[in-house]
């Protein structure tokens, strides 16, 4: 805003009507330093003269010169000229890891960049407050020359119309310096400027390219820790799923083993009870038919005195007969029975191991891949589902054993009271035959 306002204020047109109300007060007011400054051998007849030929004019000159003075004495390009030049700071910055800067060695050129910017920053505030300042007194002095009446020199002599050409020159010669100055200090504020804005931007981008490299070894760094874990979680699980496999299976063969076992001794129990159950029944017939004939030969003896007695023997004697065969018989289909159901039972059993078992290997598997994800502690957990399950399956056979036995026991009981029922039918025939 500054150097725009700068621009628009020296560069403005003069008109022809206008320029001599505006060389008096350029006069008035820079005259006298200017003339001690750029001509010093002219400004001794001057003021000698002064006195006697200027008096008029020496009113309207009074309050301008501290003005003039002020205006001199802080001129932006002396300012800057005189200002000692700031240090730049390096970019010289050590290089470490692959190919990044030094975080350190950063942060301190970070800040170095930051207090030279300030620096400029408020040199550049100072040169335009001090532009501004220039250009207000401008301002006033264009206001000022507006308001007074063009002077005629007429009645000053010939001296006086010299100095006063002198001024004039001397006076144009000092705007055009501090309009130069000006240009120059915002030439030179605008290039420090742009050269703190490419430093900044500089810094930046290398800092970026830092936090980049830092960034990418972050991330393979992560990404190789991720990698071990992972193959960690998977030689885990693929452990654990090969345990639970061997554990299923040992489960299945256990199963099969106990399950074969047991129908073999089912059907061994069974055989043997048929086997019993067979001989009984050739017993009993044995015994009958020696019934028979003993009850034959006693009937031919006492034929005429008890017809009635034997025909009422042997009829008992054959109810008893049909009555431990119907026993036999049913003794027969009980150990059939018994047979079928405890193969069934086993073929149910292991039926039944078997999808169990499978169902645990898929859910093995399917734990395994959730293993992978969850990690050891699920591994674990699962795994004790599994031992749990299979204590369940031992205690389950046991149960299943114990049952057998206790029908193997029924069938005993059965076969020992058929025994003990056919004895007794035997003996209290024989003692009414005797008798």
């Amino acid at each position: 805003m500054s150097e725009d306002r700068g621009l628009s204020i020296f560069d403005e047109e003069q008109s022809d009507e206008d320029a001599p109300t505006q060389v008096m007060p350029r006069v008035q007011e820079k005259a006298a330093p200017a003339a001690a400054q750029a001509r010093p051998a002219a400004r001794p007849p001057a003021e000698k003269s002064a006195p006697q030929q200027a008096a008029p004019a020496s009113a309207s000159q009074t309050p301008a010169a501290p003005a003039a003075d002020s205006a001199a004495a802080g001129s932006p390009a002396a300012d800057a000229a005189a200002a000692p030049a700031r240090p730049t700071a390096g970019a010289n910055l050590p290089l470490v890891r692959r190919g990044g800067y030094d975080k350190d060695a950063v942060d301190r050129h970070l800040r170095t960049v930051a207090a030279e910017k300030a620096g400029l920053i408020a040199s550049l505030n100072e040169a335009q407050g001090r532009l501004k300042a220039l250009e207000g007194q401008v301002a006033d002095l264009r206001e000022r020359l507006s308001e007074n009446e063009t002077p005629s020199y007429a009645g000053l002599g010939g001296k006086a119309s010299e100095m006063l050409r002198l001024a004039e020159e001397q006076a144009e010669e000092v705007l055009q310096q501090a309009n130069a100055q000006a240009a120059e200090v915002r030439n030179l504020a605008t290039r420090e400027a742009d050269a703190i804005k490419a430093k900044a931007e500089s810094d930046a981008d290398d800092m970026r390219l830092v936090q980049l490299g830092e960034l990418d070894e972050l991330r393979a760094r992560t990404m190789a820790e991720i990698d071990a874990e992972r193959r960690r979680l998977k030689a885990d699980a693929d452990d654990e799923l090969a345990a639970a496999k061997r554990e299923a299976e040992q489960l299945r063969l256990a199963t099969e083993q106990a399950t074969q076992a047991e129908r073999t001794s089912a059907a061994r129990e069974a055989e043997q009870l048929r086997a019993a159950v067979d001989r009984e029944v050739q017993e009993a017939r044995r015994t009958l038919a020696v019934e028979r004939e003993r009850l034959a030969r006693e009937a031919a003896e006492h034929h005429s005195t008890a017809s009635v007695e034997t025909q009422r023997l042997v009829e008992e004697a054959e109810g008893r007969a049909n009555a431990a065969e119907d026993r036999a018989r049913a003794a027969t289909n009980a150990a059939n029975e018994l047979r079928d159901s405890a193969a069934a039972e086993a073929e149910h059993l292991l039926s039944k191991a078997r999808r169990e078992a499978e169902q645990m290997v898929g859910s093995a598997k399917k734990d395994a891949e959730s293993i992978r994800s969850t990690g050891h502690a699920e591994a674990e957990r699962e795994l004790a589902t599994i031992r749990a399950e299979v204590d369940r399956m031992a205690k389950r056979r046991d149960g299943i054993v114990a049952q057998l036995s206790a029908l193997k026991d029924v069938v005993s009981g059965f076969a020992q009271d058929d025994s003990d029922a056919t004895a007794a039918d035997a003996d209290p025939t024989g003692s009414d035959v005797e008798g």
